[in-house]
């Protein structure tokens, strides 16, 4: 999960610790400035590396202000969580940074509240057009302190011709997702391209299980969870994990998943040595652009049952933005958050790659490829992602690394659970 021409991404995919040292950082800049000389004014953006949206909407904010450049210093998943902490503890990050929605990583909206990191935007005009539900998530103690112009989902992306040479259709209940697989592998192929290593997919595996088996049957399941009425060990996480082992043993996955990076899967997917991948939707265009020419893509849920009308989809608001409460250019970060969210800024960052949008916007259509899923966003068929309800963020890395272990062998799933239910009350 690195760009946020979707979303996605949601808080906790691939969480990191807290700490320090920080590796493979990459910078680059934005559209050459609009405007230089006496009077100008230069604003610092912490955001996704190669972000061609944030590129497109930097432009038209720089073409409407003249005299203000924003210098976008982009930064690779997963090092971005770190670095954009580390650089608002010792009070040298940028004037806007990304921060993902709710708990789950140092980056996120409840984490950053704690230490008043991120100016309040609640007054921002945008913020009227996110229900009570997302805005509990975008900030804390009523305020909001970030925004995101996108949704993320999480469902499976088939590689149309690749599905079509194995005569198959996408899977519509969890036999078919096993006949799929078998399928591919007689075929010298996987079903899924699966990439373990840190800042993988692996978890969005488990994520779209449990949104079927878990969040959807029990909408109110992480509220008990705080009452201490729910556990992940006594619940349908246990068959969620139980599913995911099933797809590994049918050999669904890629060869050595726990060594493979996100780029070596997407692009497996892109070309079509993987049927699919299930992962966060803003990984859409990385493997559209990975593709040989002609290859085109589709979308479904990944179904965790045989019954099709049982199948839920993850959908949660995505990672997006706020403003350095140490910013020395407050009014002018503040007017980029209004341009971000604006039906204009939307619009700009819908022309320049796959979005759907977390705003209004008159007309908007999904892509060819989205166009599988989104009619589930508009309905009921949707959980938010569990990690942006979870209490603290150490869970979300605590998730990531119980659920190597479990594909790796080295726990069962009851123990990784049980390790899971203390970080929840920890």
């Amino acid at each position: 999960m690195r760009k946020t021409r979707v979303t996605l991404s949601a808080a906790a995919f691939a969480a990191a610790t807290l700490t320090l040292g920080l590796a493979g950082c990459s910078t680059d800049t934005g559209p050459s400035p609009s405007g230089s000389g006496a009077g100008a004014v230069e604003l610092t953006m912490s955001g996704w590396a190669g972000d061609e949206s944030m590129a497109a909407i930097i432009a038209g904010f720089e073409a409407a202000n003249p005299g203000v450049t924003i210098k976008h210093i982009g930064l690779p998943w997963p090092n971005i969580l770190t670095q954009i902490n580390t650089e608002l503890v010792s009070n040298t990050a940028s004037d806007i940074v990304v921060v993902f929605p709710g708990n789950g990583n140092p980056i996120t909206a409840q984490t950053l509240a704690k230490g008043s990191f991120l100016e309040d935007l609640t007054s921002q005009s945008w913020t009227s057009n996110f229900n009570a539900a997302n805005q509990a998530v975008m900030g804390a103690d009523g305020k909001v302190l970030m925004g995101a112009n996108n949704f993320t989902i999480i469902p499976a992306i088939y590689n149309t011709q690749a599905l079509e040479a194995l005569g198959k259709t996408a899977p519509t209940t969890f036999s078919d997702v096993l006949g799929l697989c078998k399928a591919a592998k007689a075929d010298g192929k996987v079903a899924y391209a699966m990439a373990g290593l840190a800042g993988g997919n692996l978890s969005h595996y488990i994520y779209a299980l449990t949104a079927t088996l878990v969040y959807g049957p029990n909408p109110d399941f992480a509220a008990q969870q705080t009452t201490g009425d729910a556990t992940f060990s006594d619940s349908e996480w246990t068959t969620s994990l139980d599913k995911f082992l099933q797809m590994s043993d049918a050999g669904c996955f890629t060869t050595d998943p726990l060594g493979t990076a996100i780029e070596v899967a997407q692009g497996h997917v892109a070309k079509g040595d993987a049927v699919a991948i299930v992962t966060v939707s803003n990984q859409i265009g990385d493997i559209e652009t990975m593709a040989p020419e002609g290859t085109t893509f589709q979308t479904a849920p990944l179904p965790a049952t045989d019954n099709p009308d049982e199948t839920i989809l993850p959908v949660g608001l995505g990672a997006g933005y706020g403003v350095n409460a140490s910013s020395e250019h407050m009014d002018l970060a503040n007017k980029f958050m209004e341009y971000y969210l604006s039906t204009e800024g939307v619009q700009v960052a819908l022309d320049a790659g796959s979005l759907i949008p977390s705003v209004p916007v008159d007309g908007y259509e999904p892509t060819a490829t989205l166009s599988g899923v989104y009619p589930l966003t508009q309905g009921d068929k949707t959980v938010s992602f569990p990690d942006q309800s979870w209490p603290n963020s150490a869970l979300g890395q605590i998730y990531n690394d119980e659920m190597q272990k479990v594909l790796g062998g080295q726990t069962s799933p009851a123990d990784a659970l049980a390790v899971m239910d203390a970080a929840f009350n920890g």
